[in-house]
Protein backbone atom coordinates (compact mmCIF):
# COMPACT_ATOMS: atom_id res chain seq x y z
CA UNK A 1 0.00 0.00 0.00
CA UNK A 2 2.79 2.16 0.88
CA UNK A 3 4.47 1.34 -2.91
CA UNK A 4 0.68 2.23 -4.07
CA UNK A 5 0.50 5.59 -2.45
CA UNK A 6 3.96 6.64 -3.75
CA UNK A 7 2.62 6.24 -7.13
CA UNK A 8 -0.27 7.93 -6.62
CA UNK A 9 1.41 10.90 -5.37
CA UNK A 10 4.38 10.55 -8.24
CA UNK A 11 1.91 10.37 -11.37
CA UNK A 12 -0.94 12.88 -9.67
CA UNK A 13 -3.65 10.98 -9.92
CA UNK A 14 -6.97 10.18 -8.24
CA UNK A 15 -7.51 6.20 -7.65
CA UNK A 16 -10.50 4.14 -7.91
CA UNK A 17 -10.02 1.05 -5.63
CA UNK A 18 -12.20 -1.98 -6.00
CA UNK A 19 -11.77 -4.48 -2.77
CA UNK A 20 -13.38 -8.38 -2.29
CA UNK A 21 -13.12 -9.61 1.22
CA UNK A 22 -10.62 -6.83 1.72
CA UNK A 23 -8.01 -7.42 -0.63
CA UNK A 24 -7.15 -5.44 -2.94
CA UNK A 25 -8.22 -6.79 -7.17
CA UNK A 26 -8.35 -3.30 -8.80
CA UNK A 27 -6.73 0.10 -9.07
CA UNK A 28 -7.68 3.04 -11.36
CA UNK A 29 -4.89 5.25 -12.32
CA UNK A 30 -6.30 7.13 -15.25
CA UNK A 31 -8.28 9.85 -13.47
CA UNK A 32 -5.88 13.14 -12.62
CA UNK A 33 -6.55 15.23 -10.09
CA UNK A 34 -8.44 17.92 -10.84
CA UNK A 35 -7.58 21.48 -9.33
CA UNK A 36 -10.34 23.49 -7.13
CA UNK A 37 -12.70 25.22 -9.79
CA UNK A 38 -12.66 28.66 -8.29
CA UNK A 39 -16.04 29.76 -9.51
CA UNK A 40 -17.42 32.45 -7.67
CA UNK A 41 -20.40 33.67 -6.02
CA UNK A 42 -19.67 36.88 -4.50
CA UNK A 43 -17.11 39.80 -4.23
CA UNK A 44 -16.09 38.39 -0.62
CA UNK A 45 -12.67 37.30 -0.30
CA UNK A 46 -12.54 33.33 0.68
CA UNK A 47 -11.95 32.85 4.20
CA UNK A 48 -8.44 30.48 2.76
CA UNK A 49 -6.90 33.90 1.21
CA UNK A 50 -4.45 35.53 3.85
CA UNK A 51 -4.61 39.28 3.62
CA UNK A 52 -4.20 41.43 6.88
CA UNK A 53 -5.46 45.10 6.92
CA UNK A 54 -2.82 47.71 8.22
CA UNK A 55 -4.16 50.18 10.87
CA UNK A 56 -3.58 52.66 7.74
CA UNK A 57 -5.11 52.05 4.25
CA UNK A 58 -3.09 53.89 1.62
CA UNK A 59 -5.64 56.13 -0.70
CA UNK A 60 -6.03 55.26 -4.59
CA UNK A 61 -5.40 58.09 -6.07
CA UNK A 62 -8.23 59.10 -8.80
CA UNK A 63 -9.56 62.10 -10.50
CA UNK A 64 -12.55 63.80 -8.40
CA UNK A 65 -16.24 63.17 -9.68
CA UNK A 66 -17.96 66.19 -10.85
CA UNK A 67 -20.51 64.67 -12.74
CA UNK A 68 -23.94 63.72 -10.98
CA UNK A 69 -25.81 60.26 -12.15
CA UNK A 70 -29.41 59.35 -13.67
CA UNK A 71 -31.66 57.36 -11.01
CA UNK A 72 -31.53 53.51 -12.44
CA UNK A 73 -33.93 51.90 -10.39
CA UNK A 74 -37.54 52.38 -11.06
CA UNK A 75 -38.42 51.31 -7.45
CA UNK A 76 -36.12 54.45 -6.14
CA UNK A 77 -38.25 56.75 -8.45
CA UNK A 78 -41.50 55.47 -6.95
CA UNK A 79 -40.25 55.69 -3.66
CA UNK A 80 -38.91 59.91 -3.90
CA UNK A 81 -42.01 60.50 -5.28
CA UNK A 82 -44.14 58.64 -2.67
CA UNK A 83 -41.85 60.47 -0.36
CA UNK A 84 -42.44 64.12 -1.51
CA UNK A 85 -45.88 63.01 -1.19
CA UNK A 86 -46.53 61.93 2.28
CA UNK A 87 -44.77 65.40 3.01
CA UNK A 88 -47.44 67.28 1.39
CA UNK A 89 -44.37 68.56 -1.18
CA UNK A 90 -46.78 68.60 -4.14
CA UNK A 91 -44.77 71.09 -5.85
CA UNK A 92 -41.32 69.27 -5.64
CA UNK A 93 -42.86 65.82 -6.70
CA UNK A 94 -44.16 67.68 -9.82
CA UNK A 95 -41.21 69.06 -10.41
CA UNK A 96 -39.47 65.53 -10.09
CA UNK A 97 -41.88 63.37 -12.26
CA UNK A 98 -42.15 65.82 -15.00
CA UNK A 99 -38.77 66.54 -14.95
CA UNK A 100 -37.70 62.78 -14.92
CA UNK A 101 -40.61 62.27 -17.82
CA UNK A 102 -40.11 65.57 -20.35
CA UNK A 103 -36.14 65.08 -19.84
CA UNK A 104 -36.12 68.68 -20.39
CA UNK A 105 -32.84 71.05 -19.04
CA UNK A 106 -34.14 72.48 -15.69
CA UNK A 107 -33.21 75.96 -17.46
CA UNK A 108 -36.53 75.04 -19.33
CA UNK A 109 -38.85 72.96 -17.18
CA UNK A 110 -38.72 75.95 -14.44
CA UNK A 111 -40.09 78.24 -17.27
CA UNK A 112 -43.02 75.73 -18.20
CA UNK A 113 -46.24 77.28 -16.94
CA UNK A 114 -50.00 75.13 -17.17
CA UNK A 115 -50.75 76.60 -20.53
CA UNK A 116 -47.85 74.64 -21.78
CA UNK A 117 -49.73 71.30 -20.40
CA UNK A 118 -53.35 71.83 -20.26
CA UNK A 119 -55.80 73.82 -22.77
CA UNK A 120 -59.80 74.31 -22.75
CA UNK A 121 -61.77 72.34 -24.98
CA UNK A 122 -65.94 72.13 -24.84
CA UNK A 123 -65.37 74.21 -22.06
CA UNK A 124 -63.72 72.18 -19.80
CA UNK A 125 -60.03 72.12 -19.12
CA UNK A 126 -57.89 69.09 -20.42
CA UNK A 127 -54.31 67.91 -21.21
CA UNK A 128 -52.80 68.62 -24.13
CA UNK A 129 -51.31 65.04 -25.71
CA UNK A 130 -48.22 66.94 -26.04
CA UNK A 131 -46.83 70.63 -26.66
CA UNK A 132 -43.85 72.12 -28.37
CA UNK A 133 -41.09 74.13 -27.34
CA UNK A 134 -38.28 75.59 -28.12
CA UNK A 135 -35.32 74.76 -25.71
CA UNK A 136 -33.15 78.12 -24.40
CA UNK A 137 -30.12 76.12 -25.11
CA UNK A 138 -30.32 74.67 -28.66
CA UNK A 139 -32.04 77.80 -29.51
CA UNK A 140 -28.60 79.84 -29.14
CA UNK A 141 -26.66 77.67 -31.01
CA UNK A 142 -28.26 75.69 -33.72
CA UNK A 143 -28.44 77.12 -36.93
CA UNK A 144 -32.21 75.34 -37.87
CA UNK A 145 -34.78 76.19 -35.52
CA UNK A 146 -36.61 73.24 -34.37
CA UNK A 147 -39.39 72.62 -32.19
CA UNK A 148 -38.82 70.30 -29.52
CA UNK A 149 -41.78 67.91 -29.31
CA UNK A 150 -42.89 66.85 -25.03
CA UNK A 151 -45.51 64.54 -24.60
CA UNK A 152 -47.44 64.12 -21.69
CA UNK A 153 -48.44 61.06 -20.20
CA UNK A 154 -50.09 59.64 -17.17
CA UNK A 155 -47.45 60.55 -14.52
CA UNK A 156 -47.41 63.66 -15.03
CA UNK A 157 -51.26 64.35 -15.73
CA UNK A 158 -51.17 62.72 -12.02
CA UNK A 159 -48.64 64.38 -10.59
CA UNK A 160 -50.28 68.18 -12.16
CA UNK A 161 -54.11 67.02 -10.87
CA UNK A 162 -52.35 66.78 -7.69
CA UNK A 163 -50.88 69.61 -7.00
CA UNK A 164 -53.62 71.60 -8.54
CA UNK A 165 -55.67 69.73 -5.77
CA UNK A 166 -53.77 71.25 -2.90
CA UNK A 167 -53.54 74.96 -4.73
CA UNK A 168 -55.04 77.41 -6.94
CA UNK A 169 -53.58 78.37 -10.10
CA UNK A 170 -54.49 80.19 -13.61
CA UNK A 171 -53.48 78.62 -16.75
CA UNK A 172 -50.84 81.59 -17.30
CA UNK A 173 -48.60 80.50 -14.24
CA UNK A 174 -45.31 79.28 -13.84
CA UNK A 175 -45.47 75.32 -12.87
CA UNK A 176 -42.69 75.89 -10.42
CA UNK A 177 -43.02 79.07 -7.55
CA UNK A 178 -42.76 79.71 -4.30
CA UNK A 179 -45.06 78.50 -1.97
CA UNK A 180 -47.49 80.69 -0.47
CA UNK A 181 -45.45 80.82 2.98
CA UNK A 182 -43.22 83.05 0.60
CA UNK A 183 -44.34 86.39 1.12
CA UNK A 184 -41.27 87.98 -0.72
CA UNK A 185 -40.76 89.88 -4.18
CA UNK A 186 -40.14 86.94 -6.05
CA UNK A 187 -43.42 85.20 -5.33
CA UNK A 188 -45.30 84.10 -8.75
CA UNK A 189 -42.17 83.88 -10.99
CA UNK A 190 -40.47 80.90 -11.62
CA UNK A 191 -38.26 78.47 -8.87
CA UNK A 192 -34.10 79.71 -9.89
CA UNK A 193 -32.01 77.27 -10.77
CA UNK A 194 -29.76 77.26 -7.82
CA UNK A 195 -33.06 76.83 -5.62
CA UNK A 196 -34.17 73.52 -7.73
CA UNK A 197 -30.58 72.30 -7.06
CA UNK A 198 -31.14 72.49 -3.56
CA UNK A 199 -34.30 70.78 -4.05
CA UNK A 200 -32.93 67.42 -5.56
CA UNK A 201 -29.29 68.03 -3.57
CA UNK A 202 -31.54 67.55 -0.18
CA UNK A 203 -33.24 64.08 -1.85
CA UNK A 204 -29.88 62.51 -2.24
CA UNK A 205 -29.49 63.00 1.93
CA UNK A 206 -33.52 62.68 2.46
CA UNK A 207 -33.93 59.14 1.12
CA UNK A 208 -30.62 58.03 1.32
CA UNK A 209 -29.71 58.10 -2.50
CA UNK A 210 -26.32 56.28 -3.82
CA UNK A 211 -26.85 58.16 -6.99
CA UNK A 212 -24.91 61.65 -6.62
CA UNK A 213 -27.95 63.66 -7.20
CA UNK A 214 -27.67 67.49 -9.23
CA UNK A 215 -30.13 69.26 -11.51
CA UNK A 216 -29.06 67.22 -14.49
CA UNK A 217 -30.19 64.10 -12.88
CA UNK A 218 -33.88 64.05 -13.90
CA UNK A 219 -32.71 64.59 -18.01
CA UNK A 220 -30.05 61.74 -17.59
CA UNK A 221 -32.68 59.70 -15.47
CA UNK A 222 -35.05 60.10 -18.67
CA UNK A 223 -32.51 59.43 -21.25
CA UNK A 224 -31.25 55.94 -18.81
CA UNK A 225 -34.91 54.95 -18.87
CA UNK A 226 -35.55 55.75 -22.20
CA UNK A 227 -32.75 53.05 -23.23
CA UNK A 228 -33.70 50.63 -21.19
CA UNK A 229 -37.32 50.54 -22.70
CA UNK A 230 -36.29 49.85 -25.75
CA UNK A 231 -33.64 47.48 -24.21
CA UNK A 232 -31.00 49.40 -25.46
CA UNK A 233 -31.49 49.33 -28.69
CA UNK A 234 -29.18 51.45 -31.77
CA UNK A 235 -32.52 53.12 -32.86
CA UNK A 236 -33.15 55.02 -29.65
CA UNK A 237 -29.64 55.88 -28.63
CA UNK A 238 -29.77 57.99 -32.15
CA UNK A 239 -33.17 59.32 -31.17
CA UNK A 240 -32.27 60.45 -27.76
CA UNK A 241 -28.78 61.88 -29.54
CA UNK A 242 -31.03 64.22 -31.60
CA UNK A 243 -33.38 65.04 -28.97
CA UNK A 244 -30.21 66.14 -26.67
CA UNK A 245 -28.67 67.81 -29.06
CA UNK A 246 -25.28 66.05 -29.01
CA UNK A 247 -23.07 65.59 -31.50
CA UNK A 248 -22.49 62.14 -31.32
CA UNK A 249 -23.59 58.63 -29.70
CA UNK A 250 -20.74 58.05 -27.63
CA UNK A 251 -21.53 61.24 -25.96
CA UNK A 252 -25.10 60.57 -25.15
CA UNK A 253 -24.30 56.88 -23.69
CA UNK A 254 -21.52 58.79 -21.56
CA UNK A 255 -24.30 61.05 -20.68
CA UNK A 256 -26.87 59.16 -19.53
CA UNK A 257 -24.03 56.43 -17.59
CA UNK A 258 -24.49 53.99 -20.03
CA UNK A 259 -20.48 54.08 -21.02
CA UNK A 260 -19.25 52.85 -17.55
CA UNK A 261 -21.91 50.04 -17.21
CA UNK A 262 -20.60 48.70 -20.87
CA UNK A 263 -17.34 48.94 -19.67
CA UNK A 264 -17.62 46.76 -16.32
CA UNK A 265 -19.95 44.36 -17.46
CA UNK A 266 -18.01 43.54 -20.81
CA UNK A 267 -15.13 43.29 -18.10
CA UNK A 268 -16.69 40.89 -15.39
CA UNK A 269 -17.55 38.50 -18.34
CA UNK A 270 -13.76 38.02 -19.79
CA UNK A 271 -12.68 36.15 -16.97
CA UNK A 272 -9.85 34.78 -19.29
CA UNK A 273 -7.51 31.89 -18.00
CA UNK A 274 -10.56 30.28 -16.09
CA UNK A 275 -13.05 27.54 -16.89
CA UNK A 276 -15.87 30.58 -17.10
CA UNK A 277 -14.64 32.66 -19.79
CA UNK A 278 -16.89 34.56 -21.68
CA UNK A 279 -16.71 31.40 -24.41
CA UNK A 280 -16.21 27.91 -23.42
CA UNK A 281 -14.67 26.23 -26.73
CA UNK A 282 -12.72 29.95 -27.86
CA UNK A 283 -10.77 27.84 -30.20
CA UNK A 284 -12.91 25.65 -31.87
CA UNK A 285 -15.01 28.76 -32.53
CA UNK A 286 -12.04 30.97 -34.18
CA UNK A 287 -11.19 27.95 -36.05
CA UNK A 288 -14.67 27.73 -38.02
CA UNK A 289 -14.66 31.40 -38.08
CA UNK A 290 -11.79 31.64 -40.27
CA UNK A 291 -12.65 28.43 -42.33
CA UNK A 292 -16.10 30.20 -42.85
CA UNK A 293 -14.15 33.24 -44.25
CA UNK A 294 -11.35 30.77 -46.58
Amino acid sequence: MVQLAQKVIQKGCSIHMKTENNNLIYVDFSQPIQPEKLVRQNNKLRASAQLTVPSEIQNIESYERHDVDPIKDTHTLKSISDYLISKGRYRDNMLFILGINFGLRVSDLRLLTFNHLLEVKNQQLVFKEYFPIIELKTKKTRRKKINRVITINSAVMDAVELFLNHNSKTLNDYLFTGDNSNRSKNLGKPLTREYIYSILKGLETECNLTEKVGTHTLRKTFGYHQMAMSNFSNDKLLLLQEMFGHSSPSITLRYIGLTQDIILASCKKLNLGTDYSYVVNSNLEATNLFQSLA
